[in-house]
Protein backbone atom coordinates (compact mmCIF):
# COMPACT_ATOMS: atom_id res chain seq x y z
CA UNK A 1 0.00 0.00 0.00
CA UNK A 2 2.76 2.42 0.77
CA UNK A 3 4.08 2.08 -2.72
CA UNK A 4 0.37 2.74 -4.12
CA UNK A 5 0.66 5.89 -1.28
CA UNK A 6 3.65 7.27 -3.07
CA UNK A 7 1.81 7.82 -6.20
CA UNK A 8 -1.10 10.12 -5.41
CA UNK A 9 -0.11 13.19 -5.20
CA UNK A 10 -1.94 16.80 -4.98
CA UNK A 11 -4.13 17.39 -7.54
CA UNK A 12 -3.59 21.11 -7.44
CA UNK A 13 -0.60 23.46 -7.59
CA UNK A 14 -0.18 26.72 -6.60
CA UNK A 15 2.63 29.30 -6.83
CA UNK A 16 4.77 32.16 -7.89
CA UNK A 17 5.77 32.61 -11.27
CA UNK A 18 7.19 35.88 -11.33
CA UNK A 19 7.55 39.16 -8.54
CA UNK A 20 3.51 39.70 -9.41
CA UNK A 21 2.07 36.70 -11.05
CA UNK A 22 0.84 33.65 -9.31
CA UNK A 23 -0.65 30.72 -10.56
CA UNK A 24 -3.12 28.20 -9.28
CA UNK A 25 -3.79 25.25 -11.19
CA UNK A 26 -7.41 23.27 -9.56
CA UNK A 27 -7.98 19.75 -11.77
CA UNK A 28 -9.96 17.09 -9.94
CA UNK A 29 -12.92 16.66 -7.78
CA UNK A 30 -13.73 19.60 -4.80
CA UNK A 31 -13.91 17.28 -1.71
CA UNK A 32 -14.30 18.26 2.06
CA UNK A 33 -11.38 15.70 3.02
CA UNK A 34 -8.84 13.15 1.38
CA UNK A 35 -10.90 10.29 0.46
CA UNK A 36 -9.79 7.02 2.14
CA UNK A 37 -10.74 3.51 1.44
CA UNK A 38 -13.17 1.70 3.81
CA UNK A 39 -11.04 -1.23 3.86
CA UNK A 40 -7.83 -0.47 4.42
CA UNK A 41 -7.89 2.86 5.83
CA UNK A 42 -5.54 4.28 3.16
CA UNK A 43 -6.33 7.43 0.93
CA UNK A 44 -7.89 6.66 -2.85
CA UNK A 45 -5.85 7.70 -5.32
CA UNK A 46 -6.93 10.28 -7.46
CA UNK A 47 -7.75 13.86 -8.20
CA UNK A 48 -8.81 15.67 -5.62
CA UNK A 49 -9.30 19.15 -4.26
CA UNK A 50 -9.83 19.31 -0.50
CA UNK A 51 -8.69 22.47 2.05
CA UNK A 52 -6.66 20.12 3.17
CA UNK A 53 -3.50 21.71 2.55
CA UNK A 54 -4.56 24.04 0.60
CA UNK A 55 -5.03 27.39 2.37
CA UNK A 56 -1.71 26.80 3.31
CA UNK A 57 -0.34 26.78 -0.35
CA UNK A 58 -2.18 30.35 -0.98
CA UNK A 59 0.73 31.73 0.93
CA UNK A 60 2.52 31.45 -2.12
CA UNK A 61 0.44 33.79 -4.09
CA UNK A 62 -1.44 35.85 -1.52
CA UNK A 63 1.32 39.26 -2.23
CA UNK A 64 0.85 39.03 -5.88
CA UNK A 65 -0.80 41.57 -8.32
CA UNK A 66 -1.84 39.23 -11.27
CA UNK A 67 -3.27 34.92 -10.67
CA UNK A 68 -4.29 32.97 -12.98
CA UNK A 69 -6.38 30.26 -12.04
CA UNK A 70 -6.53 27.14 -14.63
CA UNK A 71 -9.85 24.89 -13.64
CA UNK A 72 -10.66 21.81 -14.87
CA UNK A 73 -12.93 20.14 -12.22
CA UNK A 74 -16.69 18.53 -11.88
CA UNK A 75 -17.11 19.64 -8.53
CA UNK A 76 -18.19 17.95 -5.88
CA UNK A 77 -19.07 19.39 -1.82
CA UNK A 78 -20.54 22.53 -1.99
CA UNK A 79 -19.29 24.21 1.48
CA UNK A 80 -15.33 23.27 0.06
CA UNK A 81 -16.19 24.95 -3.49
CA UNK A 82 -17.98 27.94 -1.42
CA UNK A 83 -14.06 28.26 1.05
CA UNK A 84 -12.22 27.94 -1.99
CA UNK A 85 -14.17 30.64 -3.59
CA UNK A 86 -14.17 32.82 -0.61
CA UNK A 87 -10.50 32.73 -0.29
CA UNK A 88 -9.44 33.75 -3.73
CA UNK A 89 -12.05 36.41 -4.13
CA UNK A 90 -10.21 37.84 -0.70
CA UNK A 91 -6.93 37.92 -2.58
CA UNK A 92 -5.68 41.52 -3.13
CA UNK A 93 -4.77 40.38 -7.01
CA UNK A 94 -6.98 40.20 -9.93
CA UNK A 95 -7.97 37.31 -10.43
CA UNK A 96 -8.43 35.37 -14.11
CA UNK A 97 -9.70 31.78 -14.16
CA UNK A 98 -9.68 29.84 -17.06
CA UNK A 99 -11.94 26.90 -17.56
CA UNK A 100 -9.60 24.32 -19.37
CA UNK A 101 -12.38 21.80 -19.91
CA UNK A 102 -14.89 21.66 -17.13
CA UNK A 103 -16.69 23.49 -14.25
CA UNK A 104 -19.70 21.72 -13.22
CA UNK A 105 -21.32 21.72 -9.54
CA UNK A 106 -19.00 23.34 -6.57
CA UNK A 107 -16.20 23.89 -9.34
CA UNK A 108 -18.49 26.43 -10.94
CA UNK A 109 -18.83 28.28 -7.67
CA UNK A 110 -15.36 28.48 -7.50
CA UNK A 111 -15.15 29.67 -11.45
CA UNK A 112 -17.13 32.64 -9.91
CA UNK A 113 -13.96 33.95 -8.16
CA UNK A 114 -12.39 35.54 -11.29
CA UNK A 115 -12.27 38.50 -11.84
CA UNK A 116 -12.70 37.52 -15.66
CA UNK A 117 -13.46 33.97 -16.33
CA UNK A 118 -12.60 32.86 -19.65
CA UNK A 119 -13.94 29.47 -21.59
CA UNK A 120 -12.72 27.85 -24.78
CA UNK A 121 -16.17 27.13 -26.82
CA UNK A 122 -16.32 23.64 -26.36
CA UNK A 123 -15.71 24.35 -22.58
CA UNK A 124 -18.47 23.27 -20.15
CA UNK A 125 -20.19 24.94 -17.01
CA UNK A 126 -22.98 23.27 -15.13
CA UNK A 127 -25.50 24.81 -12.50
CA UNK A 128 -27.89 22.65 -10.08
CA UNK A 129 -29.09 22.21 -6.71
CA UNK A 130 -26.82 20.38 -3.77
CA UNK A 131 -27.65 17.13 -3.25
CA UNK A 132 -26.67 14.89 0.13
CA UNK A 133 -26.61 10.61 0.70
CA UNK A 134 -28.99 10.31 3.82
CA UNK A 135 -27.64 6.72 5.32
CA UNK A 136 -29.42 6.53 8.48
CA UNK A 137 -32.80 6.18 10.24
CA UNK A 138 -34.79 9.48 9.79
CA UNK A 139 -37.84 10.82 11.24
CA UNK A 140 -40.05 13.73 9.62
CA UNK A 141 -37.99 16.55 11.91
CA UNK A 142 -34.45 14.83 11.10
CA UNK A 143 -35.44 15.30 7.05
CA UNK A 144 -36.87 18.84 7.65
CA UNK A 145 -33.10 19.70 9.34
CA UNK A 146 -31.83 18.17 5.79
CA UNK A 147 -34.18 20.10 3.86
CA UNK A 148 -33.21 23.36 5.70
CA UNK A 149 -29.42 22.79 4.98
CA UNK A 150 -29.96 21.52 1.44
CA UNK A 151 -31.79 25.03 0.79
CA UNK A 152 -28.67 26.70 2.71
CA UNK A 153 -26.80 25.78 -0.46
CA UNK A 154 -29.14 26.50 -2.61
CA UNK A 155 -29.08 30.02 -1.36
CA UNK A 156 -25.09 30.28 -1.28
CA UNK A 157 -24.65 28.87 -4.47
CA UNK A 158 -27.24 31.18 -6.02
CA UNK A 159 -25.59 34.26 -4.12
CA UNK A 160 -22.38 33.77 -5.74
CA UNK A 161 -24.02 33.31 -9.57
CA UNK A 162 -26.11 36.06 -8.71
CA UNK A 163 -23.26 38.39 -8.10
CA UNK A 164 -20.94 36.99 -11.04
CA UNK A 165 -24.09 37.37 -13.42
CA UNK A 166 -26.35 39.46 -11.96
CA UNK A 167 -29.14 37.25 -12.62
CA UNK A 168 -32.03 37.40 -10.35
CA UNK A 169 -31.46 34.61 -7.79
CA UNK A 170 -35.27 33.62 -8.48
CA UNK A 171 -34.26 32.54 -12.03
CA UNK A 172 -30.73 31.28 -10.87
CA UNK A 173 -32.01 28.49 -8.43
CA UNK A 174 -35.06 27.93 -11.31
CA UNK A 175 -31.85 27.34 -13.77
CA UNK A 176 -30.20 25.62 -10.77
CA UNK A 177 -33.39 22.89 -10.36
CA UNK A 178 -33.01 22.35 -13.81
CA UNK A 179 -29.50 21.51 -13.48
CA UNK A 180 -28.47 23.72 -16.68
CA UNK A 181 -25.37 22.84 -18.95
CA UNK A 182 -23.57 25.76 -20.74
CA UNK A 183 -21.15 25.07 -23.58
CA UNK A 184 -18.25 27.88 -23.67
CA UNK A 185 -20.69 30.67 -25.65
CA UNK A 186 -23.67 30.13 -23.56
CA UNK A 187 -21.60 30.62 -20.34
CA UNK A 188 -20.53 33.90 -21.92
CA UNK A 189 -24.32 34.85 -22.50
CA UNK A 190 -25.61 34.34 -19.74
CA UNK A 191 -22.53 36.43 -17.79
CA UNK A 192 -20.72 33.20 -16.00
CA UNK A 193 -17.77 33.57 -18.30
CA UNK A 194 -16.43 37.17 -19.46
CA UNK A 195 -14.07 35.90 -22.72
CA UNK A 196 -14.76 33.05 -25.36
CA UNK A 197 -10.81 31.68 -26.23
CA UNK A 198 -10.92 31.07 -29.50
CA UNK A 199 -8.63 28.92 -31.45
CA UNK A 200 -7.55 25.99 -29.20
CA UNK A 201 -10.81 23.54 -28.20
CA UNK A 202 -11.29 21.02 -25.65
CA UNK A 203 -11.94 17.64 -26.43
CA UNK A 204 -14.38 15.33 -24.63
CA UNK A 205 -15.56 12.11 -24.53
CA UNK A 206 -18.14 10.52 -22.39
CA UNK A 207 -17.02 6.74 -21.67
CA UNK A 208 -20.29 4.92 -20.69
CA UNK A 209 -22.58 6.76 -18.45
CA UNK A 210 -20.49 7.27 -15.55
CA UNK A 211 -16.75 8.75 -16.74
CA UNK A 212 -16.46 11.98 -18.63
CA UNK A 213 -13.24 12.44 -20.08
CA UNK A 214 -12.33 16.48 -20.48
CA UNK A 215 -8.80 17.66 -21.42
CA UNK A 216 -7.12 14.51 -20.65
CA UNK A 217 -8.48 14.00 -16.95
CA UNK A 218 -11.03 11.44 -16.92
CA UNK A 219 -14.53 12.91 -14.48
CA UNK A 220 -17.07 10.98 -12.48
CA UNK A 221 -20.25 11.91 -13.90
CA UNK A 222 -22.48 9.44 -12.16
CA UNK A 223 -26.08 11.26 -11.24
CA UNK A 224 -25.78 14.15 -13.58
CA UNK A 225 -27.86 14.21 -16.54
CA UNK A 226 -25.21 15.03 -19.62
CA UNK A 227 -27.80 16.58 -22.71
CA UNK A 228 -27.90 14.71 -25.92
CA UNK A 229 -27.08 18.59 -27.96
CA UNK A 230 -23.66 18.66 -25.98
CA UNK A 231 -20.97 18.53 -28.74
CA UNK A 232 -19.18 15.23 -26.42
CA UNK A 233 -18.00 12.05 -28.40
CA UNK A 234 -19.73 9.16 -26.56
CA UNK A 235 -17.83 5.71 -26.58
CA UNK A 236 -18.53 2.61 -24.90
CA UNK A 237 -17.03 2.42 -21.36
CA UNK A 238 -13.30 2.23 -21.46
CA UNK A 239 -13.35 -1.44 -19.23
CA UNK A 240 -9.57 -1.90 -20.14
CA UNK A 241 -8.13 1.51 -19.12
CA UNK A 242 -5.41 0.62 -16.35
CA UNK A 243 -4.61 4.31 -15.67
CA UNK A 244 -6.83 6.04 -13.23
CA UNK A 245 -7.40 10.18 -13.06
CA UNK A 246 -4.97 10.92 -11.00
CA UNK A 247 -1.94 13.41 -12.39
CA UNK A 248 1.25 15.06 -10.97
CA UNK A 249 1.65 18.37 -11.48
CA UNK A 250 5.12 20.23 -12.39
CA UNK A 251 6.04 23.02 -10.42
CA UNK A 252 5.71 26.54 -11.99
CA UNK A 253 8.70 26.67 -14.75
CA UNK A 254 9.31 26.84 -18.78
CA UNK A 255 5.83 24.03 -18.85
CA UNK A 256 4.28 25.71 -15.34
CA UNK A 257 0.52 24.41 -14.82
CA UNK A 258 1.00 21.87 -17.70
CA UNK A 259 -0.08 18.50 -16.36
CA UNK A 260 2.38 15.69 -17.42
CA UNK A 261 1.52 11.94 -17.16
CA UNK A 262 2.78 10.31 -14.08
CA UNK A 263 1.94 9.93 -10.76
CA UNK A 264 -0.90 7.67 -11.75
CA UNK A 265 -2.73 5.00 -9.80
CA UNK A 266 -2.57 1.41 -11.74
CA UNK A 267 -5.84 -0.41 -11.69
CA UNK A 268 -5.69 -4.13 -12.91
CA UNK A 269 -7.58 -6.15 -14.61
CA UNK A 270 -6.84 -9.49 -12.85
CA UNK A 271 -6.05 -10.95 -9.09
CA UNK A 272 -2.70 -12.13 -10.63
CA UNK A 273 -1.79 -8.84 -12.17
CA UNK A 274 -2.43 -7.26 -8.20
CA UNK A 275 -0.36 -9.93 -6.56
CA UNK A 276 2.99 -9.38 -8.73
CA UNK A 277 2.45 -5.71 -8.21
CA UNK A 278 1.51 -5.51 -4.72
CA UNK A 279 1.93 -8.94 -3.07
CA UNK A 280 2.17 -7.56 0.46
CA UNK A 281 -1.62 -5.86 0.06
CA UNK A 282 -2.89 -9.16 -1.71
CA UNK A 283 -1.22 -11.19 1.14
CA UNK A 284 -2.87 -8.79 3.63
CA UNK A 285 -6.28 -9.12 1.91
CA UNK A 286 -6.48 -12.94 1.37
CA UNK A 287 -5.13 -13.25 5.37
CA UNK A 288 -7.98 -10.76 6.75
CA UNK A 289 -10.38 -13.15 3.89
CA UNK A 290 -9.94 -16.11 5.70
CA UNK A 291 -9.65 -14.66 8.90
CA UNK A 292 -13.13 -13.59 8.65
CA UNK A 293 -14.19 -16.60 7.00
CA UNK A 294 -12.73 -18.93 10.20
CA UNK A 295 -14.53 -17.20 12.13
CA UNK A 296 -17.98 -16.82 10.23
CA UNK A 297 -17.67 -21.01 10.10
CA UNK A 298 -17.39 -20.58 14.30
CA UNK A 299 -20.18 -19.15 14.52
CA UNK A 300 -22.09 -21.05 11.95
CA UNK A 301 -21.21 -23.95 13.49
CA UNK A 302 -21.80 -22.58 17.27
CA UNK A 303 -25.42 -21.75 16.55
CA UNK A 304 -25.66 -25.10 15.16
CA UNK A 305 -25.18 -26.68 18.21
CA UNK A 306 -27.63 -24.35 20.35
CA UNK A 307 -30.12 -25.95 18.69
CA UNK A 308 -28.50 -30.11 18.16
CA UNK A 309 -30.69 -31.11 21.62
CA UNK A 310 -34.14 -29.66 19.93
CA UNK A 311 -33.49 -31.63 16.53
CA UNK A 312 -32.39 -35.19 18.29
CA UNK A 313 -31.30 -36.20 15.34
CA UNK A 314 -27.10 -36.85 15.18
CA UNK A 315 -27.11 -37.72 11.73
CA UNK A 316 -28.64 -34.72 10.54
CA UNK A 317 -27.09 -32.33 12.96
CA UNK A 318 -23.35 -33.63 11.49
CA UNK A 319 -24.67 -33.28 7.91
CA UNK A 320 -25.55 -29.70 8.63
CA UNK A 321 -21.81 -29.13 9.89
CA UNK A 322 -19.85 -31.12 7.95
CA UNK A 323 -21.43 -32.91 4.84
CA UNK A 324 -24.03 -30.54 3.51
CA UNK A 325 -23.24 -27.47 5.51
CA UNK A 326 -25.76 -25.02 6.14
CA UNK A 327 -27.28 -22.54 8.61
CA UNK A 328 -28.92 -23.04 12.26
CA UNK A 329 -32.09 -22.03 10.42
CA UNK A 330 -31.68 -23.99 7.41
CA UNK A 331 -31.14 -27.42 10.11
CA UNK A 332 -34.08 -26.23 11.90
CA UNK A 333 -36.37 -26.08 8.66
CA UNK A 334 -34.92 -29.81 7.57
CA UNK A 335 -35.58 -31.03 10.93
CA UNK A 336 -39.41 -29.76 10.61
CA UNK A 337 -39.35 -31.59 6.83
CA UNK A 338 -37.57 -35.29 8.41
CA UNK A 339 -40.70 -35.16 11.03
CA UNK A 340 -43.00 -34.76 8.17
CA UNK A 341 -42.02 -37.10 6.31
CA UNK A 342 -41.40 -39.54 8.95
CA UNK A 343 -45.32 -38.55 10.16
CA UNK A 344 -45.92 -39.52 6.53
CA UNK A 345 -44.17 -42.74 6.57
CA UNK A 346 -45.46 -43.91 10.02
CA UNK A 347 -49.36 -43.97 8.68
CA UNK A 348 -48.08 -45.23 5.34
CA UNK A 349 -46.24 -48.25 7.26
CA UNK A 350 -49.84 -48.52 9.31
CA UNK A 351 -52.02 -48.59 6.41
CA UNK A 352 -49.80 -51.00 4.58
CA UNK A 353 -49.46 -53.17 7.38
CA UNK A 354 -53.41 -54.03 7.90
CA UNK A 355 -53.92 -54.03 3.94
CA UNK A 356 -51.29 -57.02 4.21
CA UNK A 357 -53.12 -58.44 7.62
CA UNK A 358 -56.16 -59.28 6.10
CA UNK A 359 -58.37 -57.56 9.02
CA UNK A 360 -60.65 -56.13 6.93
CA UNK A 361 -62.06 -59.59 6.09
CA UNK A 362 -62.75 -60.94 9.33
CA UNK A 363 -65.98 -61.29 10.42
CA UNK A 364 -68.02 -60.52 13.45
CA UNK A 365 -68.92 -63.80 15.62
CA UNK A 366 -72.26 -65.23 16.93
CA UNK A 367 -72.93 -63.85 20.23
CA UNK A 368 -73.58 -67.21 22.66
CA UNK A 369 -76.70 -68.89 23.30
CA UNK A 370 -78.66 -67.57 26.67
CA UNK A 371 -77.27 -69.75 29.52
CA UNK A 372 -80.00 -71.82 31.64
CA UNK A 373 -80.91 -70.10 34.92
CA UNK A 374 -78.98 -71.27 38.16
CA UNK A 375 -81.68 -72.91 40.56
CA UNK A 376 -81.72 -73.01 43.96
CA UNK A 377 -81.45 -76.46 46.44
CA UNK A 378 -85.14 -75.61 47.10
CA UNK A 379 -86.26 -75.46 43.73
CA UNK A 380 -83.86 -78.79 42.41
CA UNK A 381 -85.67 -80.71 44.94
CA UNK A 382 -89.13 -79.64 44.40
CA UNK A 383 -88.20 -80.02 40.91
CA UNK A 384 -87.07 -83.56 41.34
CA UNK A 385 -90.37 -84.42 43.42
CA UNK A 386 -92.50 -83.69 41.01
CA UNK A 387 -90.06 -85.13 38.67
CA UNK A 388 -90.68 -88.97 39.75
CA UNK A 389 -94.57 -88.15 41.02
CA UNK A 390 -94.82 -87.73 37.18
CA UNK A 391 -93.20 -91.05 36.76
CA UNK A 392 -95.35 -92.79 39.08
CA UNK A 393 -98.45 -91.92 37.63
CA UNK A 394 -97.13 -92.94 34.16
CA UNK A 395 -96.24 -96.57 35.60
CA UNK A 396 -99.73 -96.92 36.75
CA UNK A 397 -101.17 -95.85 33.62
Amino acid sequence: MDRLNEKVKRCWNIASVSDDEGEIILYGDVESQQPVDWWTGEPVPGMFITPEGFMEDLEAVKNKSKITVKLNSCGGDLYTGIAIHNAIKALPANVTVIVEGIAASAASVIMCAGDTVQVYPGSLVMIHEPACTVIDYCNRDDLKQIIKMLEAGIDAAAAVYNQKTGIEVDTLKSMMHKETWMTGQEAVDKGFANELITGADVNMALEGKEVLMVAGVRHNVRGLHIPENLNITRISAQVSEKTAPCAEIDKPGDNAGELKEGGTAEMYNSIDELRAAMPDLVSQLETSAAEAAVAQERERQQRIDEIAASVADTALVNEAKYEKPCTAEQLAFRAMQRQAQLGAQHLQNVTSDNAESGVQDVQAVNAPAEQPKQLTKEERIAMGRADAKAALNKKED
